[in-house]
């Protein structure tokens, strides 16, 4: 059987007469195929070259026929112009034209009004639908995170994405490739897909931007140009997204690094983005402590729930199993699937919980990687799907879960850390700290050394500011250096003698250009200001 190709411009008259032909053909013959394709004078060159370089043809002008053997396969077989169409359903068919030249004008103008009026109704069809513009960057090494996404598994089977993907690397192979996999996955939600080395164009729209980023520590590197290096990098992520992004884009950092003192940092050089749409995921070192507290039980990881990582994620932290239950335990009593254990009586070890619990934790990633001889992508991918798609359509009902957010000074953490707390999340789009937990004083002694961890990190960029102990005494270090200066060029300054006039002091601080020091203690918290804000 063969189905017959007609495609022309709409304004064309001679495709008018092949078109009126093939649908008297369809008419008149039940077994005869025929399919349109109208394209305006703007598109018409352009598909007509492309159509026959892929077919090997050699055709100019409007309109084209092929025929198609649609039960065999293959590439279609050239029939020719509206003349040669003519001639080849005369010759099988015995059918003939005979509309007039009028006449063919006439249906062309038709033709033309009809293509213009179903493109507008098209447009105002797509128009209705709002993709949600989501940016990955280090695109070619979320591979799995982004196959997730695409599948509506986060967001919805019926909601629609355009998937920007950025890398800032010169080598763009491994992202054109991805692009092309994501394509070929045939995904229905996914409107287009784009790619960018540009960083204001990548996050241009954006509702959700996922930053996997990861600066690994050199050997040689010192901790504090480390935590610089981040801070610079993640500055500029900051200043690109306050400038282009939506306003209410959410913004979630996942991956190795100091992934709180980051968000910290974007929080920072971001100020007109809402601060609680900024957080780091700690889904991934939730998820490895249910693990390994399902294999002690020997019972479905997904089945534990309610267990809290605090702190900072890749730095100190702890893990906090008191709340934490089981359901489908296969224990002495059986329950709906709602009926659930305490973790820690059915562990009833708390040596275990103190000590090896936590050493097969910590060992797990390493173990992990050199068993798989990779860094583990489908369980990191997995771990931030989730926490999207909790932050987007809401979290289980009765289930706790962690997210690193910017303190308000929950659980005597300073205002502005971002701190891993126990969270929930609405369907509406917010997260909220569940503040009823009560620690244990050993908990709270991990709970200051995880405080003590993050103000390490933020002290690289915003040191504290230096309390005098005396009058006398410098507030800050560059004061004490002035200071140094002026004593040493009034020593050298044989007209000069410092004494205990203040007069005296005044001229000579005035000579050298310089504060006196009682001006540069009466200024000292307008001067620290002013370097703190510069700092970034």
């Amino acid at each position: 059987m063969a189905t017959f190709v007609i495609a022309g411009k709409c304004n064309c008259p001679y495709y008018a007469r092949v078109e009126l032909l093939g649908d008297s053909l369809v008419k008149n013959l039940p077994s005869f195929r025929l399919h349109k394709i109208v394209k305006t004078s703007s598109e018409w060159q352009t598909w007509l070259d492309k159509t026959c370089e892929d077919n090997g043809w050699n055709h100019k002008t409007s309109p084209i026929i092929w025929r198609e053997l649609i039960d065999r396969g293959g590439k279609g077989v050239l029939v020719g112009g509206a003349s040669d169409f003519q001639e080849y359903v005369k010759g099988y068919y015995g059918l003939e034209s005979h509309l007039t030249s009028y006449d063919m004008r006439l249906i062309a103008e038709e033709n033309y009004k009809t293509k213009l009026e179903t493109d507008v109704q098209k447009a105002a069809i797509k128009a209705l639908s709002q993709p949600i513009h989501i940016c990955f960057t280090a695109a070619s090494t979320v591979y799995s995170l982004i196959s997730l996404v695409a599948s509506g598994q986060v967001f919805g089977p019926n909601t629609e994405i355009c998937i920007h993907l950025y890398d800032d690397k010169a080598d763009l192979s491994m992202t054109e490739g991805l692009k092309m996999e994501i394509e070929d996955l045939c995904y229905g939600i996914v409107r287009d897909i784009k790619i960018s080395m540009n960083i204001e164009e990548a996050f241009k729209d954006c509702s959700i931007i996922i930053l996997t980023d990861e600066l690994p520590k050199q050997e040689d590197e010192q901790f504090k140009e480390w935590v610089e290096r981040n801070a610079q990098h993640f500055t500029r992520y900051a200043a690109a997204i306050n400038k282009v992004a939506r306003k209410n884009v959410r913004v979630l950092l996942a991956g190795s690094g100091p992934i709180n003192f980051n968000t910290f940092i974007m929080i920072q050089n971001a100020p007109t983005i809402p601060r609680q749409n900024f957080v780091a995921s700690s889904r991934l070192v939730e998820n490895q402590a249910k693990s390994v507290l399902a294999e002690r039980l020997k019972t479905n990881t997904a089945g534990v729930v309610d267990l809290i990582v605090w702190g900072n994620i890749n730095g100190n932290h702890f893990i906090d199993a008191s709340k934490t239950r089981v359901h489908g335990y296969d224990g002495a009593i059986w329950g709906p699937p709602s009926y659930s254990v305490s973790a820690v009586e059915m562990v009833h070890d708390n040596k275990w919980l103190d000590k090896e619990y936590l050493e097969m934790l910590h060992q797990r990633k390493q173990v992990l990687e050199v068993a798989i001889k990779h860094k583990p992508a489908a369980s990191q991918a997995r771990a931030i799907a989730t926490v999207l798609d909790h932050w987007w359509n809401g979290s289980p009902l009765g289930q706790i879960f962690s997210l690193a957010v910017c303190s308000e000074g929950w659980y005597g953490v300073p205002e502005g850390l971002v701190f891993s707390y126990p969270v929930v999340l609405s369907p509406s789009g917010y997260w909220t700290v569940v503040q009823d937990i009560e620690l244990t004083e050993e908990g709270k002694e991990k709970l200051q050394e995880a405080i003590k961890d993050l103000q390490k990190e933020k002290e690289v960029i915003y040191p504290p500011p230096r309390v005098p102990t005396s009058p006398e005494e410098p507030t800050t270090q560059e004061s004490a250096e002035e200071v140094a200066v002026v004593n040493e060029d009034a020593t050298i300054n044989e007209d000069v003698t410092i004494n205990e006039n203040s007069t005296k002091i005044e001229e000579t601080h005035e000579a050298l250009q310089m504060p006196t020091r009682t001006e540069k203690l009466e200024g000292g918290a307008e001067i620290e200001d002013t370097e703190k804000s510069g700092l970034i």
